[in-house]
Parts: C-alpha cells; structure tokens; sequence
C-alpha cells in the first residue's frame, strides 16, 4: 500500500479538484462547430433537396451503399403507397436514417414529396422553418429547434404523402444539423420533386404565392450523380 504525506495528499487532492473543475467548466461550455466542420466531420455530400446530407444507417445494409434505393440484401418489408396501393418493386428496407445540414449557402429544402414517414430530430445549430401541406390540403408551418418556449420542437414527423419543403429561420443560425430517420426506409423511387401545378391545386392562391420560391427551377429525376461528388464546402 502506498502511503502518502500529508502535503503529497493535499496536492493530489487539489490535482483532483482541479481536474474536476476542468471537467465541470468543459462540460458546461457549448461546444460550437461550425456548418463546414460539421459537413467534414461527418463527409456530408450534397443533396438533390438542397443542403447535405449522409446516409447513415440503413437496415441490414451498409449506408450509402445502394445510392439512396432500397438494398435486396438487406432488411426488407412490404411497402404501399400512401393510398394503399404496393409501391414500385413492392419491398423496401425496414429503415434509414440521415444527417442533414442545411447553411447559409444552401439555405433551402425545395418542395418534395415522399410516400414514407420522416421524422426530424434537431441536433444543433439555428432554427430550421418546415411548411407542410398535408394530402387533404391542411397546411402547417412547423419549426425545428431547441427553442421550446417559444414552440419549437426538437422532434417533427411529416407523414407520408405530403408536400414538405424547409428553410433555415431567419436571423437565428448561420446552420443546422439534424437527423431524419425514414421508415419504410427511403428509395428515390417513392420520392418527387412538387411541380408549380401540384402545389397551386392545393392551396390558396396568396398562400402558393409566398411559398412558389421554394419550388426547385431545374428538378432531377435521376439522382446517382450526388453520390459521386465530393462536398462542395
């Protein structure tokens, strides 16, 4: 057994305070990153949505690997359409799960639909502002944020069928990152980019004229050309 003096005891009991109080300090501290460092920690690439993003779980498969289309190795279910119809190919992976960031340079997600359910977990940086116009034509305006006291929410489900586009909230963060987890899990195939008549045919006209710019001018249809590019930050 080792025994110490009484001035040896006293030192390491200061060195343990001290390294404690470091501690504390550290943990108390916000641990800001930056959008670009977030993009390169995580070896985002840029989606067709508008931002970046990484595909990080996909079940039974490895991510990123069947370029945003459902893995037939992988984990499978039965998917149908919104409307009860079997989607395209009729299996898709059980799940997938996202990082997304949108910036200042990338500041949008254009209108796109989507047969799955999403839901949105906020994980640091500003505010992010989704408008939603359900399959009914109800539309919601929802934000993304830790900001609870003043209705934001840090967990946002769109529901599958919908019309869905987002924007960073103005004046509150130069970014955010988020997680979106997909179930069934995401397939280009159960997605599409809203045309200017799909979005006109639901909503009022004052409404669509306010919410037009986020409408993507150019939309793709194909989509593997994202997973071969470096980001671009």
């Amino acid at each position: 057994m080792i025994v110490l003096s009484n001035a040896a005891a006293a030192a390491a009991a200061a060195a343990v305070a001290a390294a404690a109080g470091v501690a504390v300090w550290l943990a108390s501290r916000p641990h800001k990153l930056t959008a670009q460092q977030y993009v390169q920690a995580f070896g985002l690439i840029s989606h067709p949505e508008g931002g970046y993003f990484r595909e990080t779980f996909r079940a039974g498969s490895t991510p990123m690997h069947s370029k945003g289309k459902t893995d037939a190795t992988g984990d499978l279910m039965e998917a149908k359409q919104p409307n009860g119809r079997p989607r395209e190919g009729g299996q898709r992976n059980v799940m997938t799960s996202i990082y997304y960031c949108l910036t200042t340079d990338s500041p949008c997600q254009w209108w796109a639909n989507n047969m799955s359910d999403h839901v949105h977990y906020w994980h640091g940086g500003g505010s992010l502002t989704y408008h939603v116009v359900h399959p009914n034509g109800c539309y919601e305006r929802l934000v993304l944020g830790p900001r609870a006291d003043l209705g934001e929410t840090m967990q946002l489900i769109v529901r599958g069928g919908s019309f869905k586009c987002a924007h960073l909230e103005h004046g509150n963060g130069e970014f955010v990152i988020l997680g979106e987890a997909v179930a069934p899990g995401f397939d280009f195939r159960d997605f599409a980019f809203v045309r200017a008549p799909e979005l006109k045919a639901l909503v009022p006209a004052a409404l669509f004229d306010k919410l037009k710019f986020f409408l993507k001018e150019k939309p793709e249809t194909d989509f593997d050309d994202f997973y071969d590019k470096p980001t671009t930050r």
